[in-house]
């Protein structure tokens, strides 16, 4: 069904993308077209190296309602979004990867679920096409540790493919941490929520722009940016380690001391020492380096750096006076 009221922003981040750019385009403007009348598309490029910037200016040559956001270097896709979603004019902005992973043609369905009163509509990825065991497991780890550790639950699955109210992109750009994951942020601002099971495609061109050490560093983020229960947790261990430690020392003062040895245990003094003190430094050296996490953390917030840099000359259908 489409709506000739709605206006409806898109949000595409673009890293390298240009060999699959003019496929996902047409698969992309196919589905928004079959929901909404009026939209734009705001392609936010990434600083690549590639003629992905050029193939999105021939676009917005052909469609003014096509747009290029142009980096002036590589920022990374949190960042990229950021920029996207603050650009943003229409009542609901659709996020959606270039790559062509999140299937374009369900898009009529999150439109469909905001107009019914959702906020935030969600896709959740309950199968993905030639994904690797490295990134399987890791995410599947993430969102058990996560949901464990603390009281934020986000669910397993959910991507950066969703729908959000206009409301809640004004709520989102009052948000001012550097180190950040999108999905993490629109989840802990809450909001009426809707969720829609997708399975994954195959990228069409090229390989994943999320390498290894990548994906390891936004889960680093997610959890320093939106949980601070490492820092108590290892309190806790230090607290049980101490304890456990001094009754460890008790009874084998007794049992070698008052008791004579009776259970042949032969523990000298300086073996008992040793054996403290190296779980001991072993300990100190895990809180100190996840200390050195949140250190490192405000030491980025202190710095008050701009989430990104446009290069306006680059850049199409973008208005300076608007970010």
């Amino acid at each position: 069904m489409q709506s000739s009221k709605l206006s409806l922003s898109v949000v595409v981040p673009l890293f390298n993308e240009g060999a699959g750019l003019a496929s996902f385009h047409e698969s992309l403007i196919q589905a928004v077209k079959a929901a909404v009348d009026h939209y734009e598309v705001i392609y936010c490029d990434d600083g690549s190296d590639d003629n992905t910037a050029a193939l999105v200016q021939k676009l917005h040559h052909d469609d003014p309602r096509i747009k290029l956001v142009k980096l002036s270097r590589n920022f990374g896709k949190e960042n990229t979004l950021a920029v996207g979603i603050a650009l943003a004019q229409g009542q609901a902005i659709i996020m959606i990867d270039g790559d062509g992973q999140h299937p374009p043609e369900l898009i009529p369905q999150f439109i469909e679920a905001w107009e019914q009163g959702a906020r935030v509509v969600i896709g959740v990825r309950t199968a993905n096409k030639h994904e690797g065991w490295f990134k399987r497991l890791g995410s599947l780890f993430f969102y058990k540790f996560f949901n464990r550790l603390t009281n934020q639950k986000l669910v397993p699955g959910s991507t950066d493919f969703r729908l959000i109210d206009r409301s809640v992109q004004q709520a989102f750009l009052k948000l001012t941490e550097s180190d950040r994951i999108t999905r993490g942020l629109i989840d802990w601002l809450g909001f009426k929520r809707h969720y829609i099971d997708f399975t994954a495609n195959a990228r069409q061109q090229g390989s994943a722009g999320y390498s290894r050490r990548k994906l390891l560093t936004l889960a680093t983020n997610s959890f320093v940016s939106l949980t601070s229960v490492p820092l108590y947790l290892f309190g806790y261990l230090g607290m049980f380690i101490t304890t456990a430690a001094f009754v460890l020392g008790s009874v084998v003062a007794i049992e070698q001391l008052l008791l004579g040895d009776p259970w042949n245990w032969n523990f000298t003094g300086t073996a008992m020492l040793s054996i403290m003190l190296v779980f001991l430094v072993g300990i100190v050296l895990l809180s100190q380096g996840v200390l050195a996490l949140y250190i490192s953390h405000i030491h980025n917030q202190s710095k008050q750096r701009p989430l990104y840099v446009i290069d306006y000359a680059a850049s199409a259908g973008i208005d300076a006076d608007k970010e």
